[in-house]
């Protein structure tokens, strides 16, 4: 190794470092994490979270996600957080490394593909499918996407076996990520090194999922969505259903595709990923018609579980690449005009609120160490927001119904029918004392009361923020 190569290295793990911490930075338990990690700690202790809603409808089956955070708490016994931080920073490194690589195919010198690189990783928001370049939580998506683009890094400089690869493995993540990428390069590469390993990944994804734990409700790909099923996803998962968002947020994604084309001709025709990239941003482009024809007019139950406008990603993503390769490649006042672009969508990104506080996390400590693994709580007074998500996570104690829950109605139509008559039975916009009763005889054994007392009961606990009442 050369020191250059060294330096190279170095400064790749740096950045890294620096985007975990300060921007875009790193999020946990507060999105998608608030679903997968209790049904990770539900499989791997199966006594934990046993009578909660959420371990029935987790959509694991479709991944390796679950198989290789299992695998890494058995062999280190390491907490979720950092067995999921832990393969963050390497995803986003490779990543990271993949845009280098593509800089540099690019003929950019060091440096100059070095600033294209932490322009890109320092990420950008997907306004309407609800979706980002560079994820904040340690999610399967956010794996899958740093390995493409190390993927399109190999392939920029001809290691065809060795993008395959890492392509196949992106898949085994996370195949609804990375599907335009294959599409792409059956029309576009046409390298036979390629297939190889998309057959075995695969193969292995069938084999996985035939042999999936704890699926008590099967994703039925085949199908037509029921109307109230629809209604719930319109309702719950409006990200899918362009017809919502499309008048705000639609008109943004044929500006993007228009930046990267002129960019490719900026570029300059000799740039060895011009027609797989330019591929890709049209395949994004065009999951806008598709999904309105087979979602909101065919109703068919795949669209939501493979959100195909998610990748309108690549518009984003491929614009801040290629807009950065552009600056280098042009002169005075075009090239300010090319980093102002490239560097658009990262200072326009709205960061993440906490949401755990110390009062949360005095809560969730009281739980896990003072009440019964099979207990269940209900956070009356919190509606939509998301704290009661975090409790079940920290805590590894059930609850009866919550928002971020309701996340899985894009998947399973029983399920998505149980959450939605427990958030109405429940979840009424004013918590009640005369409800309580009701409550209890659903299963319910502690409230969690922000605001209103329960007259005549003192509470369990209590602290600055929270009160919990035993109610059975």
């Amino acid at each position: 190794m050369t020191l250059r190569s060294v330096a190279i290295a170095a400064a790749i793990a740096a950045l890294t470092l620096l985007q975990f911490v300060f921007l875009p930075g790193h999020t946990y338990l507060q999105s998608d994490t608030q679903i997968y990690v209790p049904v990770f700690e539900h499989l791997f202790d199966p006594a934990l979270l046993a009578n909660d809603l959420l371990v029935t409808g987790a959509h694991l089956t479709f991944t390796i996600y679950d198989e290789v955070s299992l695998g890494l708490k058995r062999l280190t016994g390491a907490d979720f957080e950092w067995i999921l931080h832990g393969q963050q920073l390497l995803f986003r490194a490779l990543g990271l490394l993949g845009v280098y690589l593509i800089a540099r195919a690019a003929k950019l010198p060091d440096w100059a593909a070095l600033v294209v690189t932490a322009i890109s990783g320092a990420g950008a928001t997907i306004m309407g499918p609800a979706v980002l370049t560079v994820e904040y939580e340690p999610v399967p998506r956010g794996y899958a996407i740093g390995l493409l683009l190390f993927s399109m890094g190999l392939a920029a400089h001809g290691r065809w076996l060795a993008a395959g690869a890492m392509g196949g493995v992106a898949v085994l993540y996370h195949a609804p990520a990375v599907w335009p990428f294959w599409l792409a390069a059956l029309v576009a590469a046409r390298r036979w090194k390629l297939w190889g390993p998309l057959l075995a990944a695969g193969g292995v994804l069938v084999l996985l999922a035939s042999q999936q734990a704890g699926i008590q409700e099967h994703q039925n790909l085949f199908s037509r969505l029921a109307e109230d099923h629809a209604q719930l996803q319109i309702m719950r998962a409006s990200y899918n259903w362009v017809s919502v968002w499309g008048a705000q947020y639609a008109w943004h994604y044929p500006l993007a595709c228009l930046v990267c084309f002129v960019a490719l001709w900026r570029i300059g025709p000799e740039f060895p990923l011009r027609r797989l990239m330019g591929l890709m941003v049209v395949i994004g482009l065009f999951t806008i018609p598709a999904s309105y024809l087979l979602l909101e007019k065919m109703r068919w139950a795949l669209m939501p579980q493979l959100q195909p406008m998610r990748a309108l990603l690549f518009c984003i993503l491929f614009g801040i690449i290629l807009s950065g390769l552009a600056a280098y490649r042009t002169r005075s006042w075009e090239r300010v005009v090319w980093l102002a672009i490239a560097l658009y969508p990262a200072a326009s990104q709205k960061l993440p609120a906490p949401i755990e506080t110390p009062a949360l996390h005095e809560l969730s400590q009281w739980a896990h160490q003072s009440t019964a693994p099979d207990a269940m709580f209900l956070f009356p007074e919190e509606g939509r927001r998301l704290p009661p998500g975090v409790f079940r996570a920290r805590a590894l104690r059930a609850l009866y119904v919550d928002w971020k829950a309701g996340g899985q109605v894009n998947y399973f139509p029983v399920y998505s029918r149980e959450w939605w008559r427990r958030w109405n039975e429940m979840l009424v916009p004013t918590f009640s004392a005369d409800r309580v009763p009701l409550m209890a005889a659903r299963g319910i054994d502690y409230l969690v009361l922000s605001k209103a007392k329960l007259p005549g009961q003192a509470p369990v606990w209590s602290n600055a923020a929270y009160s919990v009442y035993r109610i059975r």
